[in-house]
């Protein structure tokens, strides 16, 4: 089966969130929260469809570690960058970190509604770190929008869904589940939990697993919804229940024959 994973990456305030809204329809849970701090405090995740998942990956400092397993575990970078503020050190961050994991960028230059934006100025100084638009005759799709607007939104829906067309991924749901860490947090009332992306195989409640360093039973899974699910094909974004502990973003999730 096909399968596709999306990461959106960059500065803190550039409308990752309000981008994911605007392509999906969907209200990732940690809005109020978010809104309330004036910061990304999770990982995110939303479906474009059947075959592709988006990823909302934090760009402030403190959550480096969080950004490298969400990159590490993406098939498409999405860099979102404000027309109306430019580059900013986790934008750079988010380039590295992408090209280091090898997989290919999009641009999408946010809130060109703004009466201060630049989205030239912008293209340019990405340019200079070597993401030549194609309109200039480099290798890198931009696509001007506006998350708060809904401009160009069925423009970067497009590329995007062409872009994971053209990779052609795919991935066998009939093995054993695998996938990696993307957030994790202790619950007061849940336990340890685990937002993971299944890479490959398929992820059932009941099953034993090991990740990092722990090992335990799947006791529940919850979609991007919130609601519980019986099973995670590839591609899928899920929230574990059942760990013994919390374990670090980045780990690597597997499922075993037995404990």
């Amino acid at each position: 089966m096909k399968q596709t994973i999306i990461g959106l990456s960059g500065h803190i305030d550039h409308g990752k969130t309000a981008l994911v809204q605007a392509l999906t329809g969907i209200n990732t849970d940690r809005l109020a929260e978010e809104q309330k701090r004036g910061m990304t405090i999770d990982i995110g995740f939303a479906f474009l469809n059947e075959n592709t998942t988006l990823i909302d990956v934090p760009g402030h400092e403190k959550f480096v570690k969080n950004m490298m397993a969400g990159v590490s575990s993406i098939d498409v970078a999405l860099l979102v960058v404000a027309a109306d503020d430019g580059i900013k050190p986790q934008t750079k961050e988010a380039i590295h970190h992408a090209e280091a994991a090898g997989v290919p960028i999009l641009v999408a230059i946010n809130k060109i509604d703004k009466p201060d934006a630049k989205p030239d100025e912008v293209k340019k100084a990405l340019a200079d770190l070597g993401l030549l638009p194609e309109d200039w005759g480099g290798q890198t799709i931009y696509v001007e929008v506006s998350a708060l607007k809904g401009t160009g939104i069925d423009n970067l829906l497009e590329n995007l869904l062409l872009q994971a067309e053209i990779m052609e991924l795919k991935a066998n749901p009939l093995l054993r589940g695998r996938g990696v860490v993307i957030e994790s947090k202790l619950d007061k009332g849940r336990g340890p939990l685990a937002t993971l992306v299944v890479q490959s195989g398929t992820l059932r409640v009941g099953e034993p697993f090991i990740v990092g360093c722990y090992f335990g039973k799947i006791r529940a899974l919850l979609d991007d919804k919130g609601k519980k699910i019986k099973k995670a094909i590839p591609a899928t974004p899920v929230e574990v229940v059942g760990l013994p502990d919390v374990p670090q973003p980045g780990d690597h999730f597997m499922v075993v024959q037995d404990e």
